[in-house]
């Protein structure tokens, strides 16, 4: 897939980590909390330079709180991700936490699937 004239190549030379693709198939850690899935994604892409005061926990609470806010999640905090083996939230909750985990990489152009 290109991208403007960027070709794939090009872009994972020069641009990784900044874009990202998101699958339509939900795919998490299936016994981790909808909240240990969240803080695990902010601990990984916590930006070095941080707000004055901010240390890399409070960055990561504030993040997975600003997140379960935006999306409605704060209810499913307990309650793990599943998958099929695994019961877990409704498959809303999970695209919505998806979407949420991508979010947390800061990425300059995402894409989706369906």
């Amino acid at each position: 897939m290109h991208y403007d004239t960027l070709t794939p190549e090009d872009i994972f030379k020069h641009f990784r980590g900044n874009v990202i693709y998101c699958p339509e198939d939900d795919i998490h850690f299936p016994t981790l909390t909808v909240d240990d899935t969240l803080r695990f994604a902010a601990k990984l892409h916590a930006p070095h330079k941080r707000i004055e005061d901010c240390t890399h926990s409070c960055y990561v609470m504030t993040m997975t709180d600003i997140l379960q806010t935006i999306f409605g999640l704060h209810h499913t905090n307990n309650t793990p991700v599943g998958d099929a083996a695994i019961r877990g939230v409704s498959g809303g909750e999970k695209k919505r936490v998806s979407l949420s985990e991508a979010l947390t990489l800061r990425s300059a152009i995402t894409t989706w699937d369906k």
